[in-house]
């Protein structure tokens, strides 16, 4: 179910009185919470709430355990029973895979056997077992729905470049819509619950309906227990205001979707499509192209992920500040998808080493955290040269002190403003050129897109035209929100100037949205 879909639109205004009606009531409204999250989810296709069960069950004990809390057969028998209960609704639906009950069934005996075993530990390794089992199970799964073919194929080229004729069986997986995200937040929770930076506690239906939240169950941002579970565990606030500032909030992230990511789409899709014999025109309009649409795209589901959590009460963290506002590499990662960049440095960087043991292992830590969450993204190479990419860009830039000399200048004076400008476009040239390799689909695309750049023949102001015509309204308003500090711009100003950027929005919607409904980047991830 997409956000920019009339379906979503059906749901939601069926949803919300009933929201209302129960919103005071903490565990009527998270089972209504649940119930409209695994229809949103299950939508796409019922049998991946399965996943979505396995992971609720596992983590809502295993957080409990790697606390040092102790886990009661009460607890045991809620997540045994709330995953069978998923399970059997979720079938009833695609009564063609009943079959789907075995491996269910199997799985459970598993984990009840690896449970009892971790029962009969004492001590401080038991905490260390259920988070173990925690990220035995959350990675597992993701491993085989994302990275099975992928791993297995890359085996296989290899052996062949190496004479050895193999055969590998290739499975037919069909990757679960925003699986590496509930994965992500799931494993964070259980991950601070063992650090003693998070006390979970003992409701199932409170944690089934964070783990599950449908504004950002496909897209993130990817939360944190610390800040969004307390939230699931209060009366939250409902106002005119909160309910107007979310539908604001929703509007803009609309637009950025409908209005410019899909047109754009169609300028960068001509190029990546077919990149060999383009002009040095209509690649570098691809390229930027591309780098509006994944923009807009991704940011687009943030806001409108934001205001949806605004309108029902609840509090998202923001995941996008102005990226393409960086003067540094480092600097664009502290700007872009925030919640996956602090995630992997919290609990990737940070736990290989971080900044100590020297400048040498510093770089060494950086460049696996930037190559995995390369990976992270897509089960590709050119995914994991793209974090390569990234994290050799940002050891260059430490190695050479290049950050430190550029906060440290000016903006006021004459050489600091040549300093920043300067900065910001080598940034942003960069940036474009990671892009190449996060979009095309293979190295001999990249290299042929990168070839015709420097192409000095085919520049022409119509290949550009479009392009500016959709983006120079984000150009305006990002521009204002980074002068003014006030990020969202809908809610600033007098009355009559929001009404008038409202209603401008709002007609430009029907105008310029491209016909059908396009699904989001990210949901690939």
């Amino acid at each position: 179910m997409l956000f920019n879909s009339g379906i979503f639109a059906l749901f939601f205004a069926a949803f919300l009185p009933l929201y209302l009606l129960c919103r005071r009531h903490v565990t009527a409204r998270n089972l209504l919470l649940i119930l409209a999250s695994y229809v949103f989810y299950g939508w796409w296709d019922p049998r991946f709430l399965i996943l979505v069960a396995v992971s609720t069950a596992v983590d809502y004990v295993a957080a409990l355990g790697a606390a040092g809390k102790p886990v009661r057969t009460v607890d045991l028998l809620k997540s045994g029973a709330f995953l069978l209960a998923v399970t059997l609704a979720s079938l009833a639906f695609a009564a063609a895979d009943i079959w789907l009950l075995v491996p269910v069934g199997a799985g459970m005996l598993v984990l009840a056997a690896v449970i009892r075993l971790i029962l009969r530990t004492d001590g401080p390794a038991r905490n260390k077992y259920w988070l173990l089992l925690s990220l035995t199970t959350n990675l597992g799964i993701l491993a085989f729905f994302k990275y099975c073919n992928f791993f297995v194929g890359s085996i296989v080229a290899v052996l062949t470049d190496l004479g050895i004729d193999a055969h590998a069986q290739r499975f037919s997986i069909i990757l679960p819509v925003g699986l590496s995200f509930y994965t992500f937040q799931a494993i964070s929770r259980t991950i601070d619950s063992y650090q003693r930076r998070f006390e979970p506690q003992y409701s199932i239906v409170n944690y089934a309906a964070f783990h599950a939240f449908f504004p950002q169950l496909v897209a993130g941002p990817i939360e944190r227990a610390g800040h969004l579970m307390p939230q699931f565990e209060s009366v939250r606030p409902f106002d005119g205001r909160l309910l107007a500032s979310g539908a604001l909030l929703f509007l803009w992230g609309l637009y950025q979707k409908i209005v410019i990511a899909d047109n754009v789409a169609r300028i960068a899709d001509s190029l990546f499509t077919a990149p060999g014999g383009q002009s040095g025109g209509a690649t570098l309009a691809g390229v930027l192209a591309f780098a509006v649409q994944i923009y807009c795209d991704f940011c687009g589901y943030s806001n409108m992920a934001r205001g949806l959590a605004r309108i029902l009460g609840f509090d998202l963290m923001i995941n996008f500040n102005l990226p393409y506002f960086a003067r540094t590499p480092a600097e664009f990662w502290q700007r872009w998808h925030i919640s996956l960049s602090r995630w992997l440095r919290d609990y990737l960087y940070i736990s290989l080493g971080g900044n100590r043991g020297g400048r040498m292992k510093m770089y060494r830590n950086l460049m696996i955290t930037m190559l995995l969450g390369g990976l992270w993204h897509g089960a590709s190479w050119t995914f994991v040269a793209w974090g390569g990419f990234h994290g050799a860009i940002q050891v260059a830039y430490r190695a050479l002190g290049i950050d430190t000399r550029i906060e440290g200048s000016r903006f006021a004076s004459a050489s600091g403003f040549t300093i920043q400008v300067a900065s910001w476009f080598v940034t942003m040239t960069l940036v474009c050129i990671g892009w190449i390799l996060f979009r095309a689909h293979t190295f001999d695309d990249a290299v042929a897109i990168l070839r015709n750049l420097f192409a000095t023949t085919g520049y022409t102001t119509a290949q550009f035209s479009g392009l500016w015509g959709y983006t120079a309204p984000l150009m305006l308003i990002e521009g204002f929100q980074r002068v003014s500090g006030r990020p969202e711009i809908l809610m600033v100003g007098p009355f009559l100037l929001r009404y008038t950027l409202t209603v401008i929005l709002v007609l430009t919607l029907f105008a310029f949205s491209v016909h059908g409904s396009h699904e989001f980047i990210y949901f690939d991830f």
